[in-house]
């Protein structure tokens, strides 16, 4: 007789355990401050900049705040100000 264990791959991930609710989406995003939140990872700033500048063509009067987290998850203090100061927030966390 012989003992087969099996092992599942997948790890538990980092999101997922201090995960929260999404905030309820503003009806239009005219005249709002969107705050872009980078963790550092390769590329991201250029992905949060660009989305910034869509979002600057598309809708009127909207100002963009760039915070930059350099590191994941980014440290509570950095994600409080974005929250305290910007009406949205977008976040870059992988590659």
């Amino acid at each position: 007789m012989h003992l087969l264990e099996v092992n599942n791959p997948v790890a538990v991930q980092r999101g997922v355990l201090n995960a929260l609710k999404a905030s309820p989406r503003p009806q239009s995003l005219e005249g709002k401050t969107v705050g872009l939140l980078w963790s550092g990872t390769h590329g991201g700033d250029i992905a949060l900049n660009r989305a910034g500048e869509m979002l600057q063509e598309r809708f009127g009067g909207v100002k963009v705040n760039f915070y930059n987290g350099n590191n994941y998850p980014a440290p509570p203090p950095i994600v409080r100000q974005a929250g305290e100061e910007c009406d949205v927030v977008i976040g870059a966390t992988a590659d």
